[in-house]
């Protein structure tokens, strides 16, 4: 290809100098032959002029004597000059007294002298004389005609000549233009591309060029710096693009702050090993792992705590795992995994228990050991999907179902499984329109004041009564509404219902009544909330102090500097306030002491078991001194039994709520309730705290 490409340029040189010397001779020479033909025809005219010149006085004296014998010798004379083809020695009115002609000499290119020259050229000279009376007189006519082919055969000669010298001239001007290009472009140009064929592409920078020989300081030694340059900046330039491409495929592909594979890589690593597994007709598993409760590390901590307690489950993951299984971030507290090459469904169970022990090893953050646990949402190829993004969405979706059970556990993907997913997917969609068909009812269950055995007033519960499907349990459609957002709209139908059941009463003559209606996290968060509840409160007329709002521990630690800010503004309002399920969240006392609470509720879990399980007793006494401490009513909900009252009595709490006084009850049932039951319930309480046998001593 170098010798084509030389051969090609040195041919383009060859024949472009050669052609245009040619070229140039060539119309030198035919300016030079014009000129030499103007010359000649000049010289042929002059001729004639000096022939009839020098025949002029013995023609004259011919004409004038009529003498024909002295014409013929003039005749004669003229004819000595081989270009005369014709003379003639004239008188007027009468026959020439000598005339005398001959044949044209025959010469090759006729027709190219005749443009030139003309066929012949004809002159005529008066012949005139000076009479006595000093005028002057013409006596004849002198004539002659020149054939030019003598002089048109030597112009021939010497055109052939100044072609011939011509081109000669311009070969041999051609050739050392020619060679003087050849060492100046062609030779140098040779050289580079050379040294062009030595670069590498990839790292143009690493082979400078080098200027030809004695073109160190002209333009090709300049052209040749210039593009030295050009392969530095080129090369600079592939390097920061590799480093830009490394940086975007490692951003498309990899987790930033675990460098672990992210979905991305996952599914691709999920694809792969479909293909694997087709072709050595094997399994493996896909475990899709969520952490439980991440967000309380996130509150009580810091988003920095929670990013390097990440790291450190990464960590645990890559030490814990086998080299061949793929540990991937798939989200914010979300890990997956896939293993492959497995034999039976028992060795993903294993490795599930394994990153579950992983988890809940204890993290040593700040200081601070925190526990965490996590759920596992395990799926099968080719059992439970044929595609990675199927495996995968079926892994997710049993680990929520898994997490929506308690958590804390590893579960495998059965078809009865994606049933209840899709079913609770449909439930979902109807939940949002429940308020608008009217499908949404309140139940009321009473709070008892365990002192005086008044009913205090009761807590507004809300129930789906779905057309298909009846009641709906509020432990299954409360999450969903959370995770949807269709919690707000269920709130706010709830706390306008609890309102207006609230301004009944009142009206009915229950004057001491309140009314407890539970807050949402989400709601919580509402930037309208506030708003919403003082418009309620003043469309119903309610007093607002009537009115107890109760909010869950968790709900205030996701965000406590804005929950606090709501509570204070509701307080203005005029409403109550109560934390709801106290001792199960994360609150400390100083967080406590900021919050304009009126009241704290113990939750069911420590009441239920405080007789059978001595720690939860001394929860329940310890939350019941705390609140009196901090001057809040404290209410206790899940009370079942008798012995239960005479605990909480003897520990002093204020308020009682559950099963033993009376089961959710619509309001017409609860009015009637409050008629009916107000003694026998005051006589039951004044029971309880006659009892001889207290279950609590004190003073031990």
């Amino acid at each position: 290809m170098q010798g084509k490409l030389n051969s090609r340029l040195s041919n383009k040189l060859f024949f472009a100098v050669m052609g245009t010397a040619l070229l140039m001779g060539l119309l030198l020479s035919i300016v030079q032959i014009m000129l030499d033909a103007r010359q000649a025809r000049k010289g042929l005219e002059q001729e004639a002029q000096q022939v009839l010149a020098m025949m002029k006085e013995p023609a004259t004296q011919a004409a004038f004597n009529e003498d024909s014998e002295l014409a013929k010798q003039v005749v004669q004379g003229l004819f000595r000059n081989n270009a005369v083809f014709y003379a003639a020695v004239s008188i007027p009115e009468k026959p020439p007294l000598a005339s005398e002609f001959r044949n044209k000499h025959s010469i090759p290119y006729r027709s190219l002298v005749s443009s030139i020259f003309g066929q012949e050229l004809s002159y005529t000279l008066e012949l005139r004389g000076i009479t006595s009376d000093s005028e002057s007189r013409m006596y004849g006519n002198l004539e002659v005609s020149l054939d030019p082919s003598g002089a048109a055969d030597a112009f021939i000669e010497r055109s052939k000549t100044v072609i011939v010298t011509g081109l000669a001239q311009a070969i041999v001007f051609g050739s050392v233009l020619y060679l003087i290009f050849q060492g100046l472009i062609a030779r140098p140009m040779t050289s580079l591309l050379s040294s062009l064929e030595e670069i590498d592409p990839m790292r143009p920078a690493q082979n400078q060029l080098d200027a030809p020989r004695g073109h160190e300081d002209d333009e090709l030694g300049a052209w040749v710096q210039k593009i030295n340059d050009l392969f530095k900046a080129i090369e600079k330039y592939n390097s920061k693009r590799r480093v830009a491409e490394a940086h975007v495929e490692r951003l498309s592909n990899y987790d930033m702050l675990t460098e672990l594979p992210n979905r991305n890589m996952l599914l691709r690593r999920i694809e792969q090993s479909v293909q694997d597994a087709n072709n050595q007709d094997d399994m493996f598993a896909v475990l899709y792992c969520a952490l439980d409760d991440f967000k309380s590390v996130n509150l009580l901590h810091s988003y920095h705590a929670g990013d390097k307690l990440l790291l450190t489950l990464a960590d645990r993951f890559r030490a814990d795992l086998d080299p061949s299984h793929t540990i991937a971030r798939v989200g914010g507290d979300v890990f997956a995994m896939v293993l492959p090459n497995l034999s039976n469904h028992y060795q993903a169970a294993d490795v599930a228990q394994k990153v579950l022990d992983s988890v809940r090893r204890p993290f040593r953050l700040d200081n601070h050991s925190i526990s965490l646990s996590a759920t596992i949402g395990i799926t099968i190829y080719p059992h439970d999907a044929a595609t990675a993004d199927q495996l995968l969405k079926n892994a997710e979706n049993v680990m929520q179902l898994a997490k929506s059970q308690g958590g804390n556990s590893y579960q495998f993907y059965v078809a009865n499984v994606d049933q209840r997913i899709r079913e609770t997917k449909v439930l979902e969609r109807q939940l949002a329109t429940a308020v608008e068909d009217n499908q949404l009812q309140l139940v009321f269950q009473p709070q008892v004041n365990l002192v005086t055995g008044e009913i205090r007033g009761a807590e507004a519960l809300v129930r789906w009564h779905h057309p298909e499907r009846g009641m709906v349990s509020p432990v299954e459609f409360i999450p969903l509404a959370e995770r949807t957002g269709a919690i707000v709209a269920i709130g706010e139908w709830v706390l306008k219902n609890s309102c207006h059941a609230l301004r009944r009463w009142l009206e009915a003559g229950f004057h001491n009544m309140t009314i407890s209606v539970n807050v949402s996290a989400i709601q919580l968060h509402q930037s309208d909330l506030v708003g919403m509840v003082k418009r309620l409160v003043t469309e119903t007329g309610i007093p607002p102090h009537h009115l107890m709002l109760e909010i869950t521990e968790t709900a205030v630690m996701e965000n406590v500097d804005l929950a606090i800010r709501l509570l204070k503004q509701m307080k203005e309002i005029g409403v109550q306030l109560a934390i709801d399920d106290f001792g199960t969240g994360y609150s400390s006392l100083s967080y406590l002491k900021k919050m304009p609470m009126d009241e704290v509720k113990i939750d069911r879990a420590f009441v239920q078991d405080m007789l059978e399980d001595p720690d939860n007793g001394t929860i329940v006494d310890a939350i019941i001194q705390l609140g009196h401490s901090l001057g809040l009513s404290v209410i206790a909900e899940g009370t079942e039994t008798l012995d239960q009252i005479k605990y909480l009595q003897e520990c002093e709490c204020d308020v009682a709520q559950g099963y033993y006084y009376s089961q959710p009850i619509r309001e017409d049932s609860f009015l009637t309730f409050l008629s009916n039951q107000r003694t026998q319930i005051k006589n039951a309480t004044q029971r309880a705290a006659k009892a001889t046998q207290p279950l609590l001593n004190k003073s031990s």
